[in-house]
């Protein structure tokens, strides 16, 4: 393969993935895009230098083969790795059920840690990059998000360390921090409900849109924070970098408003301030 090579995890239609798929493309890269169930990516399959793969982030045999493949391919080498699959629950802390937290944790965590540790030879073989889409929840906590937020902390934080134990091996890493973007990412709080027993039962429509994304935060199109992604990580970005919706206003926040003003803003647009005990 003459072309520098990328693969993308988590690029089923309608999410970031894909359009990541698509502005890679377009700077001239083969781009391998994978999805646990390749038909629901099925549309790129006519786009010159895409090869769709099967690969579940959770599975070892499945990574494991998707690497066989690529290897195969490529002559042993890979020039970008895109953690991007990723899983989205909106729930409150107290209310959240544990298996269903682990199932997150086990794709926003451990699968980031499975792909990355099976492809680092290519990697490090074509002194390439590696890449995680973080998130800003991570950097500005709201009510919620806490389960959801600690995993993507603990991807950052993952991330970052490896972006020292990896800088010897000539491999450079950056870390996404992604705003809003207008993705299918939030699909399972159409059917969102509170268990019965909720302390929060008398907010649960507030908390109900909020699982739907109905929050009033503007969000960036996909293909939009794809191109700007690609163009950073293409550019040489190294470390941390901040796009998609809100992400440049956080950031401003984090450094210029106190914890108070910022837990008084999350109170009032969460619902938290009128609930009934």
């Amino acid at each position: 393969m003459t072309l520098k090579s990328v693969l993308i995890t988590g690029c089923s239609a309608g999410g970031i993935g894909f359009a990541l798929v698509e502005a890679f493309q377009k700077r001239n890269l083969h781009v391998f895009a994978t999805a646990r169930d390749p038909s629901k990516m099925s549309q790129l399959d006519k786009i010159p230098n895409v090869t769709l793969l099967s690969l579940d982030p959770t599975s070892p045999a499945s990574v494991q083969t998707a690497v066989e493949t690529v290897r195969a391919q490529t002559g042993g080498t890979l020039d970008y790795l895109v953690n991007n699959a990723g899983q989205t629950t909106i729930m409150p802390t107290l209310d959240f059920d544990i298996e269903t937290a682990k199932e997150m944790y086990d794709i926003n965590v451990w699968g980031m840690v499975r792909v990355t540790q099976e492809f680092a030879p290519l990697l490090v073989a074509a002194k390439g990059t590696l890449v995680s889409i973080g998130s800003i929840s991570t950097s500005v906590i709201t009510p919620w998000m806490g389960v959801y937020a600690g995993s993507k902390a603990a991807m950052t934080a993952i991330t970052e360390a490896l972006r020292l134990e990896l800088a010897p091996l000539g491999v450079a890493v950056v870390t996404v921090n992604t705003g809003a973007v207008k993705t299918n990412g939030l699909a399972n709080g159409t059917n969102f409900k509170l268990p019965p027993n909720s302390m929060y039962k008398s907010i649960e429509k507030d908390i109900a849109g909020r699982a739907r994304g109905e929050d009033g935060t503007p969000r960036m199109v996909p293909s939009v924070y794809a191109e700007k992604v690609v163009g950073d990580i293409m550019g040489g970005a190294r470390g941390q970098i901040w796009r998609g919706g809100y992400a440049s206003i956080v950031r401003f926040a984090l450094s210029k408003l106190p914890v108070l003003v910022t837990d008084w803003v999350f109170i009032q647009k969460t619902g938290l301030d009128v609930i009934k005990t």
